[in-house]
């Protein structure tokens, strides 16, 4: 008998075996993007309520809305830089008080639950002071906007 024989070349069945699952996982992203991308995803959220209740109104009652409540806005902005700084001590501190931040957490709830109800309050006072008219057409622009694809949605992580 010959010693002489070849070893396997087991680095071989393995490189193949590397590259063919690789192959099937790049096909797999690929599929799964064209079907996300041509609509065949069916489980889509609707759009979030008040923005879609804001996007729907014309735009001069936009811009008075927007006008109307900058004013909170910015009072909300300078609260929210301190409480950002509160937050920093707070998570600075030692030792660690988990109460201190709970409570941070819970007055920001309420301030952007106060926000939303001031918001909601304006917008039902301008629907409120719509005619019959006005307001049918507002229903339309709103049915529209909601079944509206998202276009140039910019995904963030």
């Amino acid at each position: 008998m010959s010693d002489n024989t070849k070893p396997k070349r087991r680095w071989v069945t393995v490189l193949l075996s590397v590259s063919l699952a690789l192959n099937l996982l790049v096909a797999g992203v690929a599929l799964g993007t064209a079907y996300r991308v041509k609509g065949g995803y069916q489980g889509k959220a609707p759009p979030g309520f008040a923005p879609t209740l804001y996007r729907a109104l014309p735009k001069e009652e936009r811009k008075a809305l927007r006008g109307e409540l900058s004013v909170r806005h910015v009072k909300g902005a300078r609260k929210r830089s301190q409480d950002f700084a509160a937050l920093e001590a707070a998570l600075r501190a030692e030792p660690f008080n988990p109460e201190t931040v709970k409570a941070l957490l819970q007055q920001q709830a309420r301030a952007m639950a106060e926000l939303q109800g001031a918001l909601q309050d304006e917008w039902l006072a301008r629907i409120t002071g719509m005619t019959d008219a006005e307001r049918q057409a507002y229903a339309d622009r709103l049915q529209e906007v909601v079944k509206r694809k998202p276009h140039g949605r910019k995904h963030k992580d």
